[in-house]
């Protein structure tokens, strides 16, 4: 479960205490949890950011940089973060179609390239076109979010949806799909 992180969340300094409860209520195990962050959450709050990201890691929770490529942070945050995986911004994979020049597919290759050096796993966001799809595949991001594989759900449509989902669609996951209501 991927959960959106803002800052005022870090400011307030109760992040750990929050999350902590969180799973206690609800019973979710850390390691079926995602926390995101946006690069603008990093910028400027490194001190009270990393620590409590840190903490939150080690409990098995994962760290996900989310509209990457999109801020102002240096790319030394991939190491310095202790990130789980990154999220490719929906505006370089709108950029994507069957007439894509080289130079507007290059972002989206050279983030995936990226990610896997440093052991991260790509999740791909807007994906909309089976093009899209099938050249993010073929560059070796198999996680997709966007409305290619469902457009935002009512909860007991989502459920109807896992439940005639296959259990793993062919070379690809479904990364997330939003609950509405």
């Amino acid at each position: 479960m991927g959960v959106n992180l803002f800052p005022a969340q870090f400011r307030n300094g109760t992040l750990l205490q929050d999350v902590e409860h969180a799973l206690a209520e609800s019973g979710l195990p850390p390691e079926a949890l995602e926390l995101e962050i946006t690069e603008n959450i990093a910028l400027g709050r490194e001190d009270g950011a990393l620590a409590p990201l840190k903490t939150l890691r080690s409990m098995g929770i994962g760290i996900a940089l989310d509209d990457f490529g999109t801020g102002y942070a240096s790319l030394s945050y991939l190491t310095r973060y202790p990130l789980t995986r990154i999220k490719i911004d929906r505006g370089f994979v709108q950029m994507i179609d069957n007439q894509s020049a080289s130079e507007d597919t290059a972002i989206v290759r050279s983030i995936i390239v990226m990610g896997r050096n440093l052991g991260l796993e790509v999740v791909a966001e807007g994906v909309e076109t089976t093009a899209q799809a099938d050249f993010l595949r073929s560059e070796g991001c198999h996680e997709l979010q966007g409305f290619l594989l469902s457009k935002p759900l009512p909860k007991e449509a989502f459920e109807k949806f896992l439940m005639s989902a296959p259990a793993e669609p062919p070379e690809m996951t479904v990364e997330t799909a939003r609950l509405v209501g």
